[in-house]
């Protein structure tokens, strides 16, 4: 099921398939290995997606935000399929471009559109305007391009967003980069989600 064009009822069904999949693993098994806290008094794991704390009820894996703020059809499915997916990690060093993540090249052109593009439409004649949406995501700056910083989207998965400002010969540009250990905690589908939802969170 394609998660970056499902409407609601997808990703319904998706979280359904997702909650399930939880429901048959040990809870603390999976929270040290995602480093999430699990509460089991409470019955619920805590972690924090793009800046924002979610709970995931155990075994029911209804996903909540403790501010109250609406959690979205596709935040839903990325927290649960980050608490049960388990993938290989890359041969690799440094950050790398989405387009590099495995099986990713059916996806790469929309990610450059929708993700990179996006941000770089924002932000490329006045880079400084990136500063307050990163910090609200717990971005930490980085010494890459005329803006860059390293957000913690997930508590395994970090992305390093990097902005250069126009110039007078060429436009702006953006690149959000990967760890060669995010295919460990995420398909490369729903990294490309999880760069949409960073758009979103530093675009508005």
């Amino acid at each position: 099921m394609s998660m970056l064009y499902a409407d609601e009822e997808a990703y319904s069904i998706a979280a359904d398939r997702a909650a399930a999949e939880l429901a048959a693993l040990d809870p603390l098994t999976v929270a040290a290995a995602k480093g999430a806290e699990f509460d089991p008094a409470a019955g619920v794991f805590r972690f924090a997606l793009l800046g924002e704390a979610v709970e995931v009820t155990f075994p029911a894996g209804k996903v909540t935000c403790p501010s109250q703020r609406p959690v979205t059809g596709a935040s839903t499915v990325l927290a649960l399929h980050y608490l049960v997916y388990s993938g290989e990690p890359l041969r690799s060093e440094g950050w790398l471009a989405y387009r590099d993540l495995p099986a990713a090249r059916h996806f790469a052109a929309w990610f450059e559109h929708a993700v990179e593009k996006r941000i770089a439409d924002a932000f490329a004649c006045n880079p400084a305007g990136l500063d307050a949406p990163a910090a609200s995501l717990g971005g930490v700056p980085s010494d890459t391009g005329d803006r860059s910083f390293e957000i913690p989207a997930l508590p395994r998965v970090p992305l390093l967003l990097v902005l250069w400002g126009d110039t007078d010969e060429v436009g702006g540009s953006c690149s959000v980069l990967f760890r060669p250990t995010a295919p460990t905690y995420l398909h490369t589908e729903d990294l490309a989600v999880l760069g949409v939802l960073l758009a979103q969170r530093v675009s508005g």
